[in-house]
């Protein structure tokens, strides 16, 4: 269980991104991965939400066809306004993704999200959704958003703050359709939210 607020146990730690942890200790031990502590509120709660995207590539598998080549990166992307600073770049610089070297890119919709892997949709983007899910649905791209409504609307991992605790909840339909499989035990720590055609 979380033992304490985002910003209280990531306020007071170091940043250690060469000690990562594993699953089974994924939710605690990401809020004591820590950043500098001159950064604002927001983009301290954002450099959470990108310690967990970078957790998640651990535990969910893409099809083979999804990497054009056995050198290709991992694409990170992101489309809106985030307050992840710089922070998801130097992830990038000091990690890799499925075995891969990690590229960043920052979109603007409509920009096409081809190519992707990981897409990003800021809250920002809440009145495009309906626009932007059509060039998703169907590919293998890991939609992840944090905004209230996304994960029934079809964004796949959907980030909310209880509590002060940074969550998640999943659409496992949206998962399945894009030929993604998550691991049982992601499954566990998400919430797993019921589709029109679920109870």
């Amino acid at each position: 269980m979380l033992s304490t607020t985002i910003l209280r146990r990531v306020h007071g730690s170091r940043w250690a991104p060469k000690r990562l942890p594993s699953l089974g200790g994924l939710l605690a031990t990401l809020l004591a991965v820590g950043a500098p502590s001159r950064a604002p509120a927001s983009e301290l709660e954002y450099q959470v939400k990108a310690e967990f995207m970078e957790r998640f590539t651990r535990f969910i598998d893409w099809p083979e066809v999804s990497f054009p080549a056995p050198d290709a990166p991992f694409v990170f992307c992101t489309v809106g306004e985030a307050s992840f600073g710089d922070y998801l770049e130097r992830m990038a610089a000091e990690r890799k993704a499925k075995g891969r070297p990690i590229v960043v890119r920052r979109m603007a919709f409509p920009s096409s999200p081809e190519g992707c892997h990981l897409l990003f949709i800021a809250q920002s983007e809440q009145e495009s959704l309906e626009e932007i899910l059509p060039h998703v649905v169907g590919k293998p791209i890991l939609t992840v958003g944090d905004t209230s409504g996304f994960a029934s609307a079809g964004v796949m991992i959907n980030f909310f703050v209880e509590r002060g605790f940074v969550r998640f909840e999943i659409n496992m339909s949206a998962a399945r359709e894009a030929g993604l499989k998550f691991s049982s035990k992601l499954l566990k720590l998400g919430r797993i939210v019921p589709t029109e055609s679920e109870p």
